[in-house]
């Protein structure tokens, strides 16, 4: 729909300001990609003299979808225009009005569209239509393009990795090695030649940073703060400097997907989901738009994204957690995961170091079987039985 005739459609007061905003913010600055809220917020305080009508613009504005880019806006703009119209046809129809208004209405909203179709650029819905079996094995389901997971048992948990679009979740109860376990993949990710972008709002960034260089660099922090130079030769071979470390607090969507789109990254890792900004009333409604916004912008954005979130006190002394383990939304954020990986041990296990990997949700393989592995706090990094886990320097470690 061009611009003129969403100008033309019969609009109610807030969206024609809401409108009018967009228009002149773009027109201000024609290569903008995406519209600043806060910016628009500000403008409507300052124009609109009416607090009332103020408030509902402002209102409107926050409802926004979180990628406020230019396709976006349009699309809300016609959802608006459409249940204006609908709202003023209705009124009309029922109180018995007829003639050239009702038919003009009628018309108008039958041209606006429905306003929430995903269409190409041909205003056509998108479809897929005879699609050739071997074609749709290359581009979908080829394993040279997965994304791996580190360790290797859990990699041939998911058939061989995950693909960009997939929202990976990692739960655990506190202090169980969420975070060893998602830099011990950050690990593997960079090993893969990805870069990678860590949005971290839990853990000072600084001890983030020292960690992910144990990981990489086989050095506990003592070894690195006394060789830092052994350290970063072994990191400049490792790519390094393909991880982007972004301490937000908490950060919110919207700044996010400003850091996808400037370092490209093929895997964003959120830690924590629970702690990001979505504006919600209430935690449970919050995690769950949480889960919805970071599942939206790994299809959108195209980008593995591996969430972090608690579990809640059901999962305390589990070795296998299940969807009812997630705390605060055990129906809602698994809504919006293709895979769930809880982390569960006993008591006794915790302080062997071992640890129970569970998938209660796996849409990328339907295996659900545990797997055991060990970890080494002092290098964040899981072994799989085995493998690492007889490794003597491992044994020492964890005697020290």
């Amino acid at each position: 729909m061009s611009a003129a005739s969403v100008q033309d459609a019969t609009l109610s007061p807030v969206s024609a300001h809401l409108f009018k905003l967009i228009g002149e913010y773009y027109g201000a600055d024609p290569q903008a990609t995406c519209v600043d809220v806060g910016i628009l917020a500000s403008r409507v305080e300052r124009e609109i003299q009416s607090n009332k009508l103020a408030g509902a613009v402002v209102e409107a504005l926050q409802r926004l979808p979180t990628d406020v880019s230019g396709i976006n806006v349009a699309r809300e703009l016609v959802a608006l225009q459409r249940d204006s119209v609908g709202k003023r046809l209705a009124s009309l129809l029922a109180a018995g009005r007829g003639g050239g208004e009702v038919d003009r209405l009628i018309q108008d909203y039958q041209a606006i569209g429905s306003g929430g179709e995903s269409e190409n650029e041909s205003g056509h819905p998108e479809v897929i239509e005879r699609l050739p079996v071997k074609e749709l094995i290359q581009t979908s389901f080829n394993k040279e393009g997965l994304i791996q997971l580190w360790p290797e048992s859990l990699n041939r948990c998911i058939d061989g990795g995950c693909k960009p679009g997939h929202h990976v979740l990692v739960f655990a109860p506190t202090e169980m090695g969420k975070t060893l376990f998602v830099i011990n993949a950050v690990a593997g990710f960079l090993r893969q030649d990805l870069t990678v972008l860590y949005v971290g709002n839990e853990d000072p960034a600084p001890d983030i940073l020292m960690r992910i260089i144990n990981r990489l660099t086989g050095m506990n922090k003592y070894e690195v703060q006394a060789a830092p130079d052994r350290a970063q030769e072994i990191l400049n071979k490792r790519n390094y400097d393909k991880l982007v470390m972004a301490p937000l607090a908490p950060g919110n969507f919207r700044q996010i997907r400003k850091l996808v789109s400037r370092y490209s990254p093929r895997v964003v890792v959120l830690d924590q989901l629970r702690n990001l900004d979505v504006d919600s009333e209430n935690r449970t409604q919050a995690l769950e738009k949480a889960a919805t916004e970071a599942r939206n912008m790994a299809k959108s954005e195209g980008v593995l994204v591996v969430s972090v979130t608690q579990a809640g006190d059901s999962a305390s002394g589990k070795t296998v957690l299940s969807r009812g383990d997630v705390d605060g939304s055990n129906v809602g954020i698994p809504g919006q995961i293709d895979l769930m990986i809880g982390i569960g041990a006993t008591t006794e296990m915790e302080a062997n170091n071992d640890r129970m990997l569970s998938f209660p949700k796996n849409k990328l393989s339907g295996k659900h079987n545990p797997i055991a592995v060990r970890i080494d706090p002092l290098l964040s990094r899981v072994y799989d039985y085995g493998d690492g886990a007889n490794d003597p320097i491992y044994e020492q470690r964890k005697r020290a």
